[in-house]
């Protein structure tokens, strides 16, 4: 795996870490249940501030989820090839 494969990855893992600190910000729940009660509570904003149905709400957040997820990934390669640019 080269630097830019790494860094992509590690930028990905720390979006997901923030997006679920983000999410579960007050939460009395232990850590080790934040990620779930992260991806739930999107589920129920989206089913009942928009109104979706449940079904769309779960697809629509996991869409939200991994387009975040690819997102982060491809900014930490551009970025790690911006400054290990090869000589």
């Amino acid at each position: 795996m080269d630097k830019a494969r790494f860094f992509g990855l590690l930028a990905s893992f720390f979006t997901l870490i923030g997006l679920i600190a983000l999410l579960s910000a007050g939460s009395h729940f232990p850590v080790h249940q934040w990620p779930y009660e992260a991806f739930q509570g999107l589920v129920f904003a989206l089913a009942w501030g928009f109104g979706f149905s449940v079904g769309i709400s779960y697809l629509v957040s996991t869409v939200f989820v991994l387009l975040l997820l690819v997102f982060a990934f491809v900014m930490g390669v551009k970025l790690s090839r911006c400054v290990f640019r090869d000589k």
